[in-house]
Formats: structure tokens, sequence, C-alpha cells
């Protein structure tokens, strides 16, 4: 009895504590707007959302406020009357009661915190760089104006240096003093990487090329020395969003093996996060879409497999892994640089019967096509003058050409019309090969270039590509030509 009594005392002392730190609750109030509505949103990678709606009384006053607690990060409180001007705060894991008082003159310069020494911070970090801004700025138009070589010139630039200097240190002891701390955190994001000096080695020929590498390398392996990608607060900034789409498709050269190799080693490093790891996740899945490289389904491909058919991707229902599945066993037998699927025992014009594995010239164009589809009706005949012109250019080329549909008289009386007989028509009536599986055809025309040794160097091609991608690995410039319509439906 005596031992309950005293857990009864330490729920009752402990209960007031506790309840302080469940919820948020932010007071503001800004002169310059009354009887209003005011949002509270927040960023999410590269988007921003609304999470709550007030309205603001006579004063401009009111309270943001719930019974779950906001996910750190910086938010907005955002008023749709003033053409959805807004200013930005901080929302951290444990200061999400406080209040903000300014005006709309200036949300900054005006701003007034209680209870939110990062906020006071935050606001303190703008108000200084702004003051910076109307010193350095006036330098730098003055700059622009001076002729190359005058002395006003360097002095400028030596204020400029001095400023820049100074403005590392501050940054650098902000973050220092904020260590933990949200505020810490975005003001570490904001710091490039500097690259040192590198030494080459003396046995190296071409010095400058070399050392252009050393930097290249050193930049992209530290790129993210002060984003923490453990650290699922930044999701909700401008900055982890903007660094990571930088640094994919900008930095990474832009190949599917590198591509796999750095999107991975980052998902990898924000393993253990919620949010980071999941928006890693999905950025890479869609990598092929934002790229629209050709053999960036490789990365798809990959992706899916590694973290989306293995569970990892918790966040997907089993509809969407279904869909990926299925995508994936499409995608994956005729991915660039894997040897073509077979194609055997197609019937020609002539009702004899080829084999993709009989053609032994350098470069194969395999077109599938139908001829009731409108595309094909005009694709297919420019396709076979860029395949004569090819010929007739010395190029060791061939064309498989394959109907898609198993009725024989329209496919005879297309080639007829066109007279499209220096080439090989061929079609797969009874679908012994699984074309529209392992070729992924949903869509025709659908051209595919392979080399001598029945590799994919391109897939879903344009006519004009095919001849572009074979003059270019010959060495050679492909002549201009005006664009024909080749888009597949």
């Amino acid at each position: 009895m005596k031992k309950y009594f005293i857990y009864l005392i330490a729920i009752l002392i402990l209960a007031p504590i506790l309840s302080m730190g469940q919820g948020y609750k932010i007071k503001i109030k800004v002169k310059g707007v009354s009887d209003t509505t005011a949002y509270l949103g927040n960023y999410y990678a590269d988007k921003k959302y609304a999470i709550d709606t007030i309205r603001l009384d006579k004063t401009g006053s009111g309270t943001f406020e719930g019974t779950e607690p906001l996910k750190g990060g910086i938010y907005m409180v955002l008023f749709p009357s003033m053409n959805l001007n807004y200013f930005e705060l901080l929302v951290d894991n444990n200061e999400q009661n406080f209040s903000l008082e300014t005006d709309t003159l200036d949300f900054t310069k005006y701003m007034k915190v209680k209870g939110s020494p990062q906020n006071t911070a935050f606001f303190e970090f703008h108000q200084h760089m702004s003051q910076l801004n109307q010193v350095n700025i006036p330098i730098q138009k003055r700059m622009q104006a001076l002729p190359t070589g005058s002395d006003s010139l360097e002095i400028y630039k030596d204020m400029l240096s001095k400023s820049e200097t100074e403005l590392k240190a501050y940054w650098a002891d902000l973050v220092k003093q904020w260590d933990g701390k949200l505020f810490g955190a975005i003001i570490n994001a904001m710091i490039d990487v500097e690259i040192p000096e590198m030494t080459v080695p003396e046995n190296i020929a071409n010095k400058d090329s070399a050392q252009q590498m050393m930097k290249y390398i050193y930049h992209k392996d530290h790129y993210f020395d002060h984003i923490n990608l453990k650290d699922d607060r930044m999701i909700r900034t401008p900055f982890l969003a903007s660094r990571i789409d930088q640094f994919m498709t900008k930095v990474v050269v832009q190949h599917p093996d590198s591509v796999i190799k750095e999107g991975v080693k980052l998902i990898e490093t924000a393993r253990g996060t919620e949010e980071n790891f999941s928006y890693l996740v999905r950025y890479m899945f869609g990598y092929k879409d934002k790229s629209k490289l050709m053999g960036m389904d490789k990365v798809f491909v990959e992706i899916s497999e590694r973290y989306y058919l293995t569970g990892q991707a918790t966040w997907a229902d089993s509809a969407f892994i279904e869909k990926v599945r299925d995508r994936v066993a499409k995608e994956k037998p005729n991915l660039i640089g894997n040897t073509a699927p077979r194609l055997d025992k197609l019937e020609t014009l002539e009702k004899q019967f080829v084999s993709l594995s009989d053609l032994k010239n350098k470069y194969i164009i395999v077109a599938f096509w139908e001829p009731n589809c409108g595309h094909c009706k005009k694709t297919i005949p420019a396709l076979y003058h860029t395949y004569k012109d090819l010929k007739q250019n010395g190029f060791d080329v061939q064309t498989l050409s394959i109907c898609t549909q198993p009725e024989r008289e329209p496919w005879e009386k297309f080639i007829e019309e066109k007279e499209l007989f220096d080439w090989i028509n061929a079609y797969d009536k009874y679908n012994f090969n699984n074309f529209r599986l392992n070729y992924d055809i949903y869509s025709t025309p659908t051209l595919y270039l392979l080399d001598k040794d029945k590799k994919i160097i391109g897939k879903r091609l344009a006519v004009e590509q095919i001849e572009q991608i074979i003059y270019s690995l010959e060495g050679k410039k492909a002549p201009t030509r005006p664009k024909s319509e080749t888009d597949s439906h």
C-alpha cells in the first residue's frame, strides 16, 4: 500500500511535466492584418503543405494548436489575403509552445519571439544577413561598373573577401553553438563543401586533367558533409530535396551504373530513418522518368528489386508492389547493354523462317509495328528510307521488321503498298517468342538498335536517333534531316 501511494504521488507530480511536451501551441500577432485567415504550413522535400488554419481576430492575433506534436522542420505562416505573403519559423522537437509578434511592413525586421530560443536566433540570423547584403550588394554593383585593373576594383575585392571570411566564421560559430538543434543543422546545410588543393604525383602526364578529376571526386564524395541524412527534420526544409536533386542530376555522371551506385549509397546512409529513407527510395524509384535519358530503366529495375520487391518499401501497399513486380518483369529482359531476348522461327514474307541469331551485321534494327497503327504508317516507311541511306553510305546494317499482329493479309498489303522489300519482313504468328513481354511492346512502333553480338544499344528510339547513334558510333557526323513523326501511341 505504501509503495502504491509513492507511485501515485510520482504520477501526479510528473503528469503536468509530461503534458508540457505534448502537442503544439504557436501564438501569433501580426500588425497590419485583422479578421482574416492564416495558414500554418511546412516544407516537405520540394513542396509546401498547409497543416493548420486559424482566423485572426481584429488585433491580428490567433493561436495554432494541436494535441499531436509537430515534426521538426521549417514551417511558415501564410496570409492568403496578402497575395500569399508569409514568414518562416522553426519547429523543433522540444520547442513547440511559443509566440511570435511582428508587422506586415517587414516580418523579419519587426519579429519578436517569446519561448523559443531557436526562433530568436533564426530571426536574428536573417536580420544579420539582410544588413550584410545592404553593405555588399552596392559594392558588387560598383565593381561591375569599374574597368579591369582599376585600383578601386582591388580595394572592393579585398572588402568582399574580408566580409566573406567574417561570414564563414559567423556561420561556423552558429553551427557550433546550436549543435544538435534544428537551427544549427540548417546553418550547416547552407555551408558549401570547400575543395582543398590537390597535389598531382609527378609521374602523371596530364596534370591539369588529373587535378580536375581529383577535385571532382572529392566534391562528389564530400557533397553531403554538411547535411545529416539521418536527420528526418531535414526533409521538412528546402535544403535536403534540392541538394539530392542537384547531386544526382548535376554532380553524378549520368550513366545508369553511376546513378545506381551513388543513389544506393545515399539511401543506405539514410537507413534507420523513417522519412529520409522513404523519400530517397521513392526519388530513385522515379529517377527514370525524371531523367528522360535512355537506359535509366536500369535504375528503376535495381531500386525496385532492392527495396520494393524485398518488402523494405513498407509504405507501398500490395497492389502497388504487384504493379512494380509486373513492370520489372517487362523491363528487365531488355535493359540497355543486355543481350536482346531471343527471336526464333519468325515467319518471313516468303514463308520461310528466320531468327535474330542468324543476323551477323554490325548493327541490327529490330522494328515492332502493326499495319493499322497510324504512327506506324509514317514511321516504318521513314525507317525504311533511313535504313536504305545507311546501307548506301557503307554501314553494315540490317533491319528485322516484325509485324505484331497475327493476320497476314493486312501485313502483306502494307509491305507491297510501301515497297518495303529490301529488309527482313517477318511475324510471329503464334507468339512463339512472347515478344510483347520480352521486348516490352505496350505500344507501336517500337524500335530497337542492337550490335553484332545482339547487345541492346538503344530502345524505344525515334528513326532520327537510330541514324544519329550509328553515325556517332562510327565517329561520323549524321546528316541533318527534317524531323519526322516517329512517336509511338
